[in-house]
Parts: C-alpha cells; structure tokens; sequence
C-alpha cells in the first residue's frame, strides 16, 4: 500500500464543506467538461489497494465481507440517484441478489459489476429524460389534482411508476421556480434544458469518478462518516478544515446553464481588485495552465472552481459579461492568485449590555487549524482555540460578566483544536476519551497552563452541532463548568476519522485522500456522544425541533456504549440547585414572548405535515420545499439581516441564552460562584 507513508491528520468533522466562500467540488455525476487530459487515476486495481487501506485503518470492519457487499450495492445505485427518480425496484434487487461477494471479486481484479450497473444507469437516465423532454414540450396539466408525498421516497416499483414520478417532479420544479412574470412557456423551455443538461452530465461520467462513486459508497457502507476523496474533492475539504483558500475569493453559482459569481470573499483578491462583481456571468476561463480560453457554456460549477482555484502567485484570466446601462459589457480581468482566510467563518467576538453587566459572546462557526503549520511544528499553530483565546482575553479586559460560547451550525473539524479549547475554561483534568479498534483506550489531557476564563458560562448548541463542537460541550458540562442551552440535543456524532493524503502520481500534486472512522470518542464521565448528543441543560426552541437531524438518522451509524469515567474526572460545582432555578426563569419567558409561541406553533404545524401526501399546487409548493430542506429553513429562520454584528435581536435562541447567562450571573453572585468552586479543584 503506496500511500501509507503519506500526510495524515485526525479530524471529528460531519461535514466536509462549508458551502460558503466557494463553491463545492463537483457532485456524482457530473464531469469535469474540458479538463487537461491526464493519465486516469483510478482502476481496478487500485480501487482495491484504497479499499484494503480503509479496512487497515477502520475502527469495526477487518474485511470486505457478505454485509459489506450488501451496503456497498445499496450505496452505489444510492449515490448514482439520489432522488430515486431513474432506476426502478427490480434494478436494485437484481444486482442485491448478484453481488452479495464484491469483496471476492474485487480481489480478483473484477470490476465488471461496476461497469454494468453504470451502462443501466444510462438506459434509465434516457428513458426518464426523453419522458420528461415530452413532458415539457407541452402545456403542463394543471386541472388534474397531483398529490405529492413528503415521506422517505422507495424506488418506483414500475417503470410507469417512475415516469409518473418524473412528471410530478416536473410539476413541483414549475410550482417553487416560476418567477411572478415568468410565463409558463419560459419556465418550462428552462427546464427543458437543464433535464438536457443533466442527460449530458450523466452520460459523460468518466472512469475515475465511476470508481470514486464505488469506493465512497465502500466507504458509507462501513460508517457515514468514512469516505474517497478525488483530488478536487480532498482540496475541497483542505479549504474546510483550514478555513484558508488558494485562488481570487469568489463563491460561484449555476444557474440556466451559466456561471456566474454569487459574491466575492472578504478581503479576498477579488474584492481588493474591484473590477468583478457579484451577479457577473463568467464566459471563459484561462486557468494559466497553458490551455488558453476555456468556454465555461453548459459546464459543471465544480470544474470552474477546478480552473479558477490554483497556487498562490499564478495568475488567472476571466472573461465575464455584465449587464449595464449599455446592455452587455464583456470585461477581461487578469487576478494574480493568493492564500485567502476565510474570514465568514473565522471566530467573531461581541457585546451585549445587560442590567447585570456586560455578556460576551464568542461565534465559532468551525473547528479549523493551520494543518501546513502542524505538519512542521504542532504547539505554536494558529487555530480556533488561538483566536477564541485572543478574543477571549479582549472580552475579560472589557469587563464581561458572563460569556456565551455559539457553537450552532458547527459541524467539528479538527480534533486537537477541540481538546485546546475546552482547555481555556477547566482548569485540569481529562477533555476526551478515545478507543480504537483494539479496544485500547486514551486519554488526552488538558494543559493547565491554557485555563484564562473562571467566571459564568453559557454554550449555546442546536442539532447541527457536531463531533469537535460535542467534545467542548459534552466537557463543560461533564465538569459542571457551564450551562448547555439550545436545542434539545446536539448531533450526536461520537467518532474520529483520520484523513490519509495520497501522494500525487503522474505529475499530480496529490491523487485525494481517504477519511476512515479510526476511533469512537467519550467524555470525561465515560459516555458517549454517538447518536445521543449532547443533551442541553436548558431547551430553547428553534425551527430545527420540527425535524428528525443527527445521527441515528443515517444509514450504518456505529452503535452507543459507554466506557469507565477519566481517573482524574470529578464535576468542579454542582449546579443543579442554580439549573433548577434558570430553566423556570427561561419557562415563564418562553411562555410570555410572543415570537416564541409564533416558533412553537409553526413547529407543531411542519411536525403535523411530517410524512403527509400534499396536492401539487403553487400554496402547498412551499410547504414541501421546507419539509425537504430544514437547514435552508434554519438558515432563514437566523439570519442576521445587514448588520455585521453577531448579535441579532431577531435570533431569538441567542437572545434567551444571554437572558440566561444574565439570571446566572444574578443568581451565583456574579463572578464568586464560579471561580470559587472552580478554583477550588
């Protein structure tokens, strides 16, 4: 195994892109149009070198096995068509039936399985098509009265059953798409032509991503925190857990089969230059790779980022079109790359005066780190705990009484960072627990030369609070160190993956990456995370209580246990007298506000539609577009409007969480209780 020597880091991260500050790598089935043609990096024969090193590295699997085979052929159709609209029920129990020994046939160089699953697909991809072309060449039916279900989708069990689907498909894209002047004739000529689109995407599927598609779906059928990395796929998530890019600083959009520049990152080159703006339609490309002007017409997002991505100093060549006054201006920019941070997700500090004092509040949308740094030298990396540490000590020379920690929508990163930071608020002791497949058990400490803030503390979390942001809380309240307020529970992802860089071949820089879950966490007490969460204190209702999130939702998740308590844990206070008194404090306010009982009411109404089948009509579109998009849902409900500051008086979770530090601080005395009982230990 080649690449066992290669760069490798721990991470405890659900996701691995941010979806702000740049666009994603490209998605299954779609093809990198016009790229440089290089040697193919994926075959048989390595697809089973990566798998080997996944089972080397895995916490649970030691083989490719019987139930492996199983979940890996359920996974492929599953990545291939996601939305269940192509392939038809006997398609899947067919393969089910013949590929129960994948792992046999792997080892025999045997990747014929892939390669005739894949020719179906394009068999099912133009028949849905060229129904739903036919479907859109006509006036749409409207007097029919479509139902549509919001629950799980099966497979159509006939291929009438999948049209049909296709067609109320249709329907629902006309219904949440049409513009109030759009006429119908427009909107269904611009869904033509993405289904045209998506024909081309799909039948252009190359080798390299086929047997990506394979290798990931190897990778989620063992746990869905493992995965295969392409290269685009592995820089993609080098920008996540860094928060750094190389390149210009915009975040790109698809829209009617053009690109177009959604807006420009701050600081960024891009927006220092001054001459691109956000809504300008990219026409053409010159990446600097020696291939001159590449035509960006009908090509996939993720091979423009690909092309204007690249090393800091080179320079990259933009053709974009601009409506003015004048009509259509075409413009040329010549940008030199650069390192950008991506200051959208970097921690944010701010204020709120109180009639107890002031109340710091810390965001930290992510757990990044300098990996470039750690990779040299470990101790003196930036990171979020240096910047939360550096806002920190700028907050206690203001004067703050309480602090608010924000770690909602953050989804980990990277696992050191977490333990360093839990480490500025307990004073010793054990943050994490780890045990790996042999059962061995570790536990990493806290630097107590690292503890600066003693006084009353408040994290707020929500369902999209995952793994590194479950390690800091799960210890501040293990400890006792704090109050846990937000949603009911956090997202319960209780593993640790390690991320093994492949070094590049064939004049690549690098051939991607593989994540495996290594180990499964715990906290000081000896409990676990995985699929529990991390249960708040206090609850404070947001949208996100209407929907199922976490991980006892996902497919093959590793099961919960419990290990022994850290021989050093022992609570610093106990808070439940204090606790008692806050969550009937928080109750009687809840109760009284009216934007609360708004949120609550609008919750039980998503919860009673849950599962229901709804007509296909322009009033219910909506009410189907949030029972399939919570986080979109989530990102309205907490917006900040135009204001800079992370205080938003209409985010009504983060406003009874300062409410909530504010009644600690009167109810302990202010700063006495807390250092007392800490200082104590």
């Amino acid at each position: 195994m080649r690449f066992l020597l290669a760069t490798v880091y721990v991470t405890v991260s659900f996701c691995c892109l941010s979806g702000k500050a740049f666009a994603p790598a490209p998605a299954y089935g779609q093809i990198l149009k016009n790229a440089r043609t290089i040697a193919p990096l994926l075959n048989c024969q390595e697809a089973k070198s990566r798998i080997d090193s996944m089972l080397d590295l895995h916490y649970y699997f030691t083989e490719f096995n019987e139930e492996l085979s199983k979940r890996t052929t359920k996974k492929v159709f599953e990545n291939l068509d996601p939305g269940k609209l192509y392939f038809i029920k006997s398609d899947i129990s067919y393969y089910e039936n013949e590929e129960k020994n994948l792992g046999k046939k792997i080892a025999q160089n045997n990747c014929s399985f892939l390669f005739e699953i894949n020719r179906l697909f394009l068999k099912r991809i133009h028949e849905r098509i060229e129904k739903a072309k036919i479907i859109l060449t006509r006036p749409l039916e409207f007097s029919k009265q479509d139902i549509y279900s919001t629950a799980k989708l099966d497979w159509s069990l006939t291929t009438d059953e999948a049209n049909d689907r296709i067609r109320k498909k249709i329907k629902l894209q006309y219904l949440s798409t049409k513009e109030n002047n759009e006429s119908e004739e427009k909107v269904r000529d611009r869904l033509y032509k993405n289904y045209v689109r998506i024909e081309k995407n799909l039948q252009e599927l190359n080798n390299d991503k086929l047997y990506s598609i394979f290798l990931n779906s190897f990778a989620v059928a063992m746990d869905p925190h493992s995965a295969h990395m392409l290269p685009s796929e592995h820089d993609s998530f080098m920008i996540h857990i860094s928060n750094k890019l190389e390149g210009i600083g915009a975040q790109l959009q698809e829209k009617d089969g053009y690109i177009y520049i959604r807006s420009l990152v701050q600081g960024g080159v891009a927006q220092k230059d001054g001459r691109l703006k956000p809504n300008d339609k990219i026409i053409a490309v010159d990446s600097g790779n020696g291939e001159g002007l590449q035509d960006l017409n009908d090509t996939d997002v993720g091979h423009a980022v690909n092309l204007i991505r690249g090393h800091k100093g080179s320079t990259l060549k933009l053709v974009v079109s601009r409506k003015s006054e004048k009509g259509n201006e075409k413009i040329t920019v010549n940008l030199v790359r650069d390192e950008i941070d991506l200051k959208e997700d970097q921690v944010k500090k701010d204020i709120y005066q109180t009639s107890y004092g002031k109340i710091g509040i810390i965001k930290i949308p992510t757990f990044y780190t300098d990996l470039k740094c750690k990779i040299k030298i470990f101790s003196q990396c930036k990171g979020v705990s240096f910047d939360v540490e550096r806002n920190l000590k700028k907050l206690v020379q203001d004067g703050i009484s309480g602090l608010v920690i924000d770690l909602r929508n953050n989804g980990g990163g990277d696992f050191p960072e977490s333990i360093k930071l839990t480490g500025l608020f307990i004073p010793n002791g054990t943050a994490v627990q780890t045990m790996d497949k042999n059962q061995q058990i570790k536990r990493q400490n806290i630097d107590e030369s690292t503890w600066i803030y003693k006084g009353p503390l408040v994290v707020i979390i929500n369902k999209y609070s995952a793994s590194a942001s479950e390690i800091f809380s799960g210890a501040i309240q293990d400890y006792a160190r704090g109050i846990i307020v937000g949603d009911k529970s956090t997202y319960g992802k209780g593993t640790v993956q390690i991320v093994q860089e492949i070094p590049g071949t064939r004049g690549r820089r690098t051939d991607g990456a593989l994540k495996v879950t290594q180990s499964k966490f715990y906290r000081p007490s000896g409990t676990s995370n995985q699929k529990l969460g991390v249960s708040s204190d206090i609850h404070i209702p947001s949208i996100l209580d209407a929907f199922d999130i976490g991980e006892e939702q996902l497919d093959y998740s590793l099961a919960t246990d419990t290990i022994s308590p850290a021989r050093s844990y022992k609570p610093l206070q106990d808070l439940n007298v204090l606790l008692n008194k806050l969550k009937t404090f928080s109750k009687d306010r809840i109760l009284k506000n009216n934007n609360f009982q708004e949120l609550i009411a609008k919750i039980k109404k998503i919860k009673s539609e849950k599962n229901k089948a709804f007509p296909l009509t322009f009033n219910y579109a909506k009410i189907i577009e949030e029972q399939e998009n919570p986080r979109y849902l989530n990102e309205i409900d907490n917006e900040n409007s135009e204001s800079k500051s992370i205080i938003n008086q209409n985010d009504i979770q983060l406003m009874e969480a300062i409410n909530i530090t504010s009644d600690s601080i009167k109810l302990s005395g202010n700063q006495k209780f807390w250092v007392g009982l800490s200082a104590s230990q």
